[in-house]
């Protein structure tokens, strides 16, 4: 008997990293730890795209999902609210997809090494 497994290629970040890099984009503080409420010694896998899924419930059975280039309108108004002052924090997939769209960072997926 042989174990199934696949071979992937992350782009791996450490939780700290990432923080510092979010924080001087944005300007704004951000627990990396805390958004992913996170264990010490773990990782996260996130994929920064620069698409998204848009919904159509009008659409046809089968085609409601519809793959659309740039930001999800959606996520960059919880980052607006969020650089506002809204109590809201974006999540760590929301930020990672909107700093793939602004080109800051490339798109693919991402292994975040939680380590303290």
């Amino acid at each position: 008997m042989t174990l199934k497994t696949t071979t992937k290629t992350y782009l791996e970040v450490h939780y700290s990293d990432l923080e510092r890099f979010i924080e001087q984009r944005y300007g704004m503080p951000y627990s990396v730890a805390t958004a992913l409420e996170a264990s010490n010694g773990a990782y996260y896998v996130y994929t920064a795209a620069a698409c998204y899924q848009h919904y159509d419930p009008n659409a046809e059975p089968g085609e409601w999902f519809t793959e659309r280039e740039g930001l999800d309108p959606e996520v960059g108004e919880i980052v607006r609210a969020w650089r506002d002052g809204a109590r809201e924090v974006p999540g760590v997939d929301e930020l990672l997809h909107d700093l793939a769209c602004s080109g800051a960072i490339p798109t693919g997926e991402y292994l975040i090494h939680v380590f303290w």
